[in-house]
C-alpha cells in the first residue's frame, strides 16, 4: 500500500503539464550541453512547439557544433505551417549570424510562408549579408505572389539603390540587380 508520500510523488510525476511549461521546458532542454536532451526537444518542438519556439532553435542551431543537431533544426524549420512563424523568422535576419540568417531565409522560401508583408526587410538582410543570402532571397521574392503593398515596395527600392550608389560590381551585386528587376516589375504593376 502506498503511504501518503508515495502517493503525492505519484500524482505530482503523473499531472499533465499545461502548454506553456512544455514550451518552457522544451526552451531549457534545447539550452543544454547534452546532445541527446537537445535532440529529444526538437522532436517535442516537433508535435508540442509553436512559434515562441523559434527564437531558441535559432539559438541552439547558433551555438552547436553538432551537425546532427544541426540537421535535426534545419528540418524543422524547413516544415513550418503556420503563418505565425513568419515573425521570428524576420527577427532572426537582424540578430543572427550568416548561417542562421540563410536557414532562417531557406525555412521562409521551402515553408511557403508569405512574406510579401517583409520584402523590404528580406531585401535589407539580402544587402546586408553573404552571397548566400542574397540568393536565398531572390529565391523568396521571385516566387511571391499578389497582393503586394505599395510602401513596402518603394522601402525596398530605396534599399537596393542606396545599395548600388555607394557598392562596386560584385557576384552578389548581380543577384541584387535580379532582385531590383522583380521589384521594379512589381511596382510597375501596382501602379
Amino acid at each position: 500500500m502506498y503511504n501518503r508520500i508515495h502517493l503525492q510523488k505519484f500524482m505530482a510525476m503523473n499531472q499533465t503539464k499545461n502548454p506553456g511549461q512544455v514550451l518552457a521546458q522544451i526552451m531549457i532542454d534545447l539550452g543544454s550541453e547534452k546532445e541527446n536532451v537537445v535532440l529529444k526537444a526538437i522532436k517535442k518542438a516537433r508535435t508540442k512547439g509553436n512559434e515562441q519556439i523559434i527564437p531558441a532553435l535559432f539559438n541552439t542551431y547558433r551555438n552547436t557544433k553538432t551537425n546532427r543537431i544541426k540537421d535535426e533544426i534545419t528540418s524543422i524549420l524547413s516544415e513550418l505551417k503556420s503563418t505565425a512563424t513568419i515573425e521570428p523568422l524576420i527577427e532572426e535576419l537582424n540578430i543572427g549570424n550568416e548561417a542562421s540568417r540563410c536557414l532562417a531565409l531557406t525555412s521562409i522560401w521551402s515553408s511557403g510562408l508569405n512574406a510579401n508583408e517583409y520584402i523590404d526587410e528580406i531585401i535589407q538582410a539580402a544587402v546586408n549579408g553573404s552571397f548566400l543570402e542574397a540568393f536565398e532571397a531572390l529565391t523568396i521574392i521571385e516566387n511571391l505572389d499578389p497582393p503586394f503593398e505599395e510602401e513596402v515596395i518603394l522601402n525596398s527600392q530605396i534599399i537596393l539603390k542606396t545599395y548600388f550608389s555607394n557598392q562596386e560590381k560584385s557576384e552578389k551585386s548581380e543577384i541584387l540587380r535580379n532582385i531590383t528587376t522583380v521589384i521594379n516589375g512589381i511596382n510597375s504593376n501596382l501602379q
